[in-house]
């Protein structure tokens, strides 16, 4: 088994490769909506990995950058010090920002940077204790950069809280681990920038001055918690098994995809 788990877990949400398209609508719009949400269709994964559709999934999210062709830098959303709280819902995005015409900044652009600060989620998984395994849930919290603001406290950058609630075996763990300095998934990596924890991805936007209408970014988390099946005693395929302080080693969970939508109005 392994505690490869923290490391990379931290790469939740953010790593994923992007695309891009442009939409009009009608009706009056006087700014300009930018905002971050889940996306749940099938997404065909081309390895021999096991995995699941996380639940309940949120992040907290410090920045989001997007950068032009000539090298160029418009800052879509910006909390620090702390962070805004995002769930990952399909159906109710979380608006990051709300932008006025003037703050606009036209453009062609092709790469997005998101400091992200923490990020909670929750995994069936099945707790092994000497002879006895119960299957439950795995409630994740872990702080991604340093100073993290969540639920009114501030976390280390790789602190984290576990809580695993079966049948007569609710437990829970906490502790600090470290966050890979480098780390890729698909066509995104992500970057330990002197605490903060930043996930570059490409995108295709293009972007006329002074306009209206909402800027989405999606990310698609069909089975994106993916990890590596042990045949250890007791274990089953194609089922998060974990003994802490070890786990099944997880070799992703990023999202699959993220997708940028301008539609104007």
């Amino acid at each position: 088994m392994s505690n490869r788990f923290f490391a990379t877990v931290a790469l939740a949400l953010s790593a994923a490769a992007c695309g891009s398209s442009d939409g009009a609508s009608s009706g009056a719009a006087t700014d300009l909506r930018v905002t971050l949400g889940g996306q749940y269709d099938a997404y065909a994964h081309q390895d021999t990995l096991s995995g699941q559709t996380a639940q309940a999934v949120s992040a907290g999210v410090r920045k989001l950058e997007l950068f032009d062709d000539a090298g160029g830098v418009w800052s879509l959303s910006d909390a620090s010090p702390g962070n805004l709280s995002v769930s990952y819902s399909a159906t109710e995005p979380t608006t990051l920002a709300t932008l006025a015409p003037a703050q606009v900044r036209a453009g062609h652009y092709v790469k997005a940077r998101l400091v992200q600060d923490w990020s909670r989620f929750e995994i069936d998984a099945s707790l092994h204790e000497g002879p006895t395994t119960t299957p439950g849930r795995l409630r994740v919290l872990m702080a991604t950069s340093e100073a993290a603001e969540v639920d009114g406290q501030s976390l280390e950058q790789g602190q984290y809280r576990h809580v695993f609630v079966g049948a007569g075996a609710d437990r829970s763990w906490d502790g600090v681990a470290p966050v890979a300095e480098h780390s890729t998934t698909a066509e995104a990596e992500a970057f330990d920038e002197s605490g903060q924890w930043a996930v570059y991805f490409p995108v295709d936007l293009q972007v006329p001055g002074a306009v209206t209408g909402t800027l989405s970014f999606g990310v698609n988390l069909h089975h994106a918690f993916r990890w590596s099946d042990l045949g250890n005693p007791g274990y089953a395929a194609g089922v998060y098994d974990l003994a802490p302080p070890l786990y099944e080693p997880v070799e992703q969970f990023g999202g699959n995809r993220f997708d940028a939508e301008l539609v104007t109005r």
